[in-house]
């Protein structure tokens, strides 16, 4: 293809010099000056001949320039101005500020002080941005009658959140007799889903109940290689115990969740459902912990698997 491009180019070089030869030769033989003056002006007459090869030297002089390869400007790879590269390895933000619809986060047992919940909050600030930033998560805290017994404010779930702009509810923790306070939410009409996350209960009834004002409920288990044979009956023990102690990384546990409820804002999660959501949290640990299992809670006393309540085994 070289080769082809430059012997078009020596072939266009020789037809010009030919051209202007036939041009000067012409000119000095076929060139008329007609003596006539029109106004003071003398008029120079050209031969046919002449002009036509004028004309063909500018249009090979033309094709000769039309055939120089055009170069590309460089592509200059500068950042976009609207995007902030925060992180150290120039990837793009965990997220930016914007008019989310919030997730709303419920701190409780374990939970009690500002100690206690600050590393889980700063966690919230880095990966999915705080409210008041701009990002997706509000934080609050159960009052203190929850913890000590006291007559607790049914209606405190409902007034916290009244008018706020939520896509879902996560109750961390929520204390033996946070049921009522779920029970009168979902009387009021809540239209967001609410994920109670290792939910502290000590009878049947707050177990239903706690089902009954969830979307989905978490609950949490030890596994032990030596105990199969008899694991269901301790799960259900300890799950009426309220005896759920978690001591890896919450945030670990609450990743899934927050990401589940945001995607199902959005759309992306069709179908929707407790069932849905549970192969959703089973494939994101398995991808956290080496050895997990997401199964249904047995009811204690009908003996069936609830709908809307699993339990996240964990092997030591």
């Amino acid at each position: 293809m070289e080769n082809t491009r430059m012997w078009n180019k020596r072939q266009y070089q020789k037809l010009a010099c030919n051209l202007q030869r036939i041009i000067t030769d012409s000119a000095r033989s076929s060139i008329r000056i007609d003596r006539k003056c029109y106004d003071g002006c003398s008029i120079v007459a050209f031969p046919k001949s002449a002009l036509v090869a004028v004309f063909l030297l500018i249009f090979v002089a033309l094709v000769f320039s039309g055939c120089k390869k055009k170069e590309r400007p460089p592509i200059v790879d500068e950042p976009d101005p609207d995007i902030i590269v925060e992180r150290p390895d120039a990837m793009v933000p965990k997220w930016l500020p914007g008019d989310y619809a919030h997730i709303a986060v419920v701190f409780g047992v374990g939970y009690e002080t500002e100690e206690l919940r600050q590393p889980v909050i700063d966690f919230f600030a880095d990966e999915f941005g705080l409210a008041a930033d701009g990002g997706l998560i509000e934080t609050y805290v159960f009052p203190a009658e929850y913890f000590n017994g006291k007559r607790i404010r049914v209606s405190f779930l409902t007034e916290t959140l009244k008018n706020k702009n939520i896509c879902g509810l996560v109750l961390l923790c929520a204390p033996d007799r946070a049921y009522y306070a779920l029970m009168d939410l979902s009387e009021n009409g809540v239209s967001y889903p609410v994920w109670s996350v290792f939910p502290v209960t000590y009878t049947t009834d707050e177990v239903l109940g706690t089902e009954y004002g969830s979307f989905f409920v978490l609950d949490y288990k030890e596994l032990s290689e030596e105990k199969n044979s008899d694991a269901d009956s301790a799960l259900i023990d300890k799950m009426d115990n309220g005896e759920k102690t978690y001591e890896g990384s919450i945030c670990d546990i609450l990743t899934p969740v927050i990401h589940y409820i945001k995607k199902s804002a959005d759309g992306v999660n069709e179908p929707y459902g407790p069932g849905y959501a549970a192969e959703y949290l089973s494939r994101a640990y398995k991808d956290i912990f080496a050895n997990c299992t997401l199964s249904r809670f047995i009811e204690q006393e009908s003996g069936l698997p609830a709908l809307n309540h699993y339990v996240l085994g964990i092997y030591k």
